[in-house]
């Protein structure tokens, strides 16, 4: 899959710390939540920071969130919601059909501009190391657009040395 040729998203440190630390608490099922921040005027992503929910599935495979869990977060963060995360716990580097089908039907069918990070495992001490050696090769975004379809989006992460933008 090619990478979006302009779009980029942006971490914090804030968010880049909440989301490793999550995928590593629940590292045997897909941990998921949702990102927050803003989407600029370019249609660049800058996630401030990352809110875990729970996967009502509690399945290694497949997540799923509660409509009332994400309806919590909006009412504490209205209009801040521009993303979701999860975690492939057995290792697929790739957005799977299901999470291809569910792209598209957000992002496309419901016209919702969410980006999506997919974390692909193990999470084990090599996925904590990249962490913080400052690589993120266990980590890929997405976005499906309406003419091109699904793409992968650039990743640029705060660095905690100068708060400086950091590409991968």
């Amino acid at each position: 899959m090619r990478k979006h040729p302009s779009a980029r998203a942006t971490v914090s440190m804030k968010a880049r710390h909440t989301l490793y630390t999550d995928v590593c608490q629940r590292r045997h099922i897909e941990a998921c939540g949702l990102l927050l921040g803003h989407i600029d005027g370019l249609g660049n992503w800058h996630i401030d920071r990352a809110h875990p929910l729970r996967n009502i599935c509690n399945s290694p495979v497949y997540f799923e969130f509660a409509p009332e869990d994400i309806l919590a977060v909006e009412l504490d963060h209205p209009g801040a919601i521009i993303g979701a995360y999860h975690s492939h716990p057995g290792g697929l580097k790739v957005a799977s059909s299901t999470d291809r089908d569910n792209m598209k039907r957000v992002n496309k069918e419901q016209q919702i501009p969410w980006i999506w990070f997919i974390f692909s495992g193990p999470f084990n001490g090599t996925f904590q190391r990249d962490y913080e050696q400052d690589t993120n090769s266990s980590l890929i975004a997405y976005h499906h657009y309406d003419t091109i379809g699904l793409q992968q989006i650039t990743l640029e992460f705060e660095n905690a040395q100068d708060d400086g933008v950091r590409k991968p």
